[in-house]
């Protein structure tokens, strides 16, 4: 989390047993296509734990190697793999819920999305130093100074295209929850964008985080009709 070590790692602690629980609902339930997005939670604890572990560092003067270490863990979640799972999600709930032709669309939103998501990672792992964590305004920073980084975290069209892949795949399904998920991740991302833009990597995954708790709502909607 982006506010203290103590709070991330509470988060994580929270968030792993719920994408656990969600994911024994979902298929305990015979939702095998929410799967993943049941799993969702647990991948942001995780997050949210690495991310205790940079406080841990900076607060201890730059411990090393555990702040290149949980510097390269965070970005991973932030640019790689949220731009592969979020995608991914969305393509296995279209193959439960939507016709052919729009499972078609988001399976190469999801390849596109994961090759972009690669590439934006790709520098930060063979090239760590690239990467300046600092706490600014009591939030974790994270400085990575290359043309591609710096365009799609300050560029509108940067951001659009990383924003879009996020957002797009989850409010183009038809089920009316996981729409809702996407749209309150939309609001999430410019909440965060007026209220903490110098730290929009930590802070944002932080709200989305919080939201992952929805998905707790979504999978266990079977069991909830039957009550």
């Amino acid at each position: 989390m982006c506010f203290s070590a103590s709070a991330s790692f509470t988060a994580a602690a929270v968030l792993v047993p719920i994408g656990l629980y969600g994911t024994h609902v979902a298929r305990s339930t015979d939702q095998k296509a929410y799967v993943p997005l049941a799993m969702t939670p647990a991948f942001f604890g995780t997050q949210q734990f690495v991310e205790g572990l940079q406080w841990t560092a900076i607060n201890n003067g730059g411990l090393e190697p555990l702040g290149t270490i949980t510097a390269r863990g965070f970005l991973f979640f932030a640019y790689c793999f949220w731009m592969v799972w979020i995608p991914f999600c969305a393509y296995r709930i279209s193959q439960a819920t939507e016709t052919e032709a729009m499972q078609n669309r988001l399976k190469w939103v999801w390849l596109v999305a994961s090759l972009l998501g690669i590439g934006f990672y790709i520098p930060v792992l063979f090239q760590p130093d690239l990467v300046q964590p600092a706490i600014t305004a009591g939030n974790i920073s994270y400085n990575v100074n290359t043309v591609w980084h710096n365009f799609i975290n300050t560029e509108p069209v940067g951001q659009l295209v990383y924003w879009g892949f996020i957002v797009l795949p989850l409010v183009a399904l038809r089920d009316k929850a996981v729409r809702l998920f996407g749209v309150m991740i939309l609001i999430s991302i410019f909440l965060t964008w007026f209220t903490h833009s110098l730290a929009f990597n930590s802070v944002w995954c932080f709200y989305s985080a919080v939201l992952s708790i929805m998905i707790l709502w979504i999978i266990n909607r079977p069991r909830l009709k039957n009550v």
